[in-house]
């Protein structure tokens, strides 16, 4: 695990590190509370990767999608007030299987164990907010 404590306008380090690391086909699983910058860190990662588009977070859709050289396509998804089961039936597994880099709010430790033992790569970032940045823990360990 790896844990970086950082204001906004640092997140492109770790935009950077995280680039390093991720490929195609990984699952990036983003945790916090509430306003703790889940979003934020994935616009930042957009904005490092040349995204244009505007990054709303993804709360009221199932998914949003966005074009990226890098990984041929980005996809952010809410699980928000959805329960693991309501994403399964709508086709998550499915979804997570297309090429690009996924990026999924409000993942926790049950996802991240069905999409390790589905062979999926996951890694899964922790959001804690202080007072005037964030703490950011990251972790690829699959169990």
């Amino acid at each position: 695990m790896s844990k970086y404590e950082l204001r906004e306008n640092e997140l492109f380090s770790l935009c950077n590190k995280l680039q390093a690391i991720l490929h195609n086909r990984h699952i990036v699983l983003l945790m916090g509370d509430i306003g703790s910058g889940k979003t934020t860190l994935v616009r930042a990662f957009m904005e490092s990767q040349g995204v244009q588009s505007p990054v709303p977070s993804p709360t009221f859709n199932l998914a949003l999608c966005y074009e990226c050289p890098q990984y041929s396509k980005i996809y952010h998804y809410d699980m928000y007030a959805k329960s693991l089961q309501d994403m399964l039936e709508l086709g998550l597994l499915d979804m997570l299987d297309n090429d690009g880099l996924h990026f999924i709010e409000w993942g926790d430790w049950q996802l991240q164990q069905l999409l390790a033992q589905n062979g999926f790569n996951v890694i899964s970032i922790h959001i804690t907010p202080q007072e005037q940045q964030r703490i950011y823990e990251v972790s690829d360990e699959q169990t």
